[in-house]
């Protein structure tokens, strides 16, 4: 895992309050891998993300659903990695895709 993909766990624990293990963070290697695996800290249930974008973005307050968590990982990415919203994807790598080192 580059300094990139580091520096983005590192806002996705801060942001959603969370402890992802180095053993579990080093087998994401695409969006979809982190949203899942952020989903299942939260003990959330997994929810395709193209299926989320079919309805509005919800509000994001907290406590967390599954649509929030797809949303706001986006905008994390896009912040952090600055990359097009549109490039985010769950079968986006970060390292071929994203461009993350």
């Amino acid at each position: 895992m580059g300094l990139d993909v580091v520096e983005l766990v590192i806002r996705v624990e801060e942001e959603f309050a969370l402890d992802l293990p180095d053993d579990e963070c080093g087998q994401v290697r695409t969006v979809g891998d982190l949203y899942r695996l952020v989903l299942k800290k939260l003990n959330l249930d997994y929810l395709p993300a193209v299926e989320v974008e079919r309805n509005p973005a919800p509000d994001r307050r907290k406590p967390w659903i599954t649509a929030s968590v797809w949303y706001t990982l986006k905008d994390i990415i896009v912040d952090q990695l600055q990359v097009n919203e549109d490039d985010i994807r769950e079968d986006s790598t970060f390292l071929g895709d994203l461009g993350a080192d």
